[in-house]
């Protein structure tokens, strides 16, 4: 499987540096440097001559395209369990409204799983207690994608580029490659509201050569 993330380099001389963004070559490529460059702020490089260069002024806060790439709270979702951290499982994101329930598991934690997510199914069939949780708003979320479609050029520039119009941040992109001319693409995105999440769906199948677009279902324990 090939990954669209750039893993924090061992030296500062294999950083990614703004000026990559204008030799990228794909979108995928884009995203991720940029996702790079926002968590990696970096310091000004030496002046000429190797003098200290001045101090800038203190910077302004992130805009909100990048902070929205920032993790998020779990407070729109609370749990029958006094005094327990809500923790929203990663194999199923689930977002609201999505019918939701939870398990206990190590260190005071609650997990959260969609009704029909594998995992959830598994420990009730193991005999696991579930624990009661309710949506108290919709709100901002994270949700992973799926998006099933035959190869042609520029697919992925096209998808990102739907995703964007719908208002949504790309968080990561995995593209598995091409079998018998199908492809896989898999998005985590960052919504203002979970309640545009039917018409992101929506806009990323009507993509020329996209045929299906599911949430993700990996497995995963709670």
């Amino acid at each position: 499987m090939t990954r669209c993330s750039c893993s924090s380099p061992t030296t500062s001389a294999r950083a990614p540096r703004p000026e990559w963004l204008d030799h990228a070559r794909t979108p995928a490529a884009r995203i991720a440097i940029t996702h790079w460059l926002s968590a990696h702020p970096q310091d000004d490089p030496p002046a000429p001559g190797g003098r200290t260069p001045e101090p800038r002024p203190e910077a302004a806060p992130l805009a909100p395209a990048i902070d929205s790439l920032l993790p998020r709270s779990t407070e729109n979702a609370v749990v029958d369990l006094p005094d327990a951290t809500v923790r929203l499982a990663g194999c199923c994101t689930p977002v609201p409204p999505d019918a939701v329930t939870g398990f206990s598991v190590r260190g005071g934690v609650v997990t959260v799983h969609r009704e029909e997510c594998p995992a959830a199914v598994r420990m009730r069939a193991r005999g696991r207690e579930p624990v009661g949780v309710r949506w108290l708003a919709a709100g901002d979320c994270r949700v992973t994608l799926v998006a099933e479609s035959f190869g042609r050029p520029r697919l992925l520039a096209d998808l990102t580029e739907a995703i964007a119009t719908a208002g949504a941040a790309v968080v990561s992109a995995t593209v598995e490659p091409p079998s018998e001319q199908r492809v896989r693409h898999t998005y985590t995105l960052q919504l203002p509201d979970a309640a545009g999440l039917p018409a992101l769906m929506r806009a990323m199948r009507e993509v020329p050569g996209v045929y299906d677009v599911s949430r993700a279902q990996r497995p995963a324990t709670a």
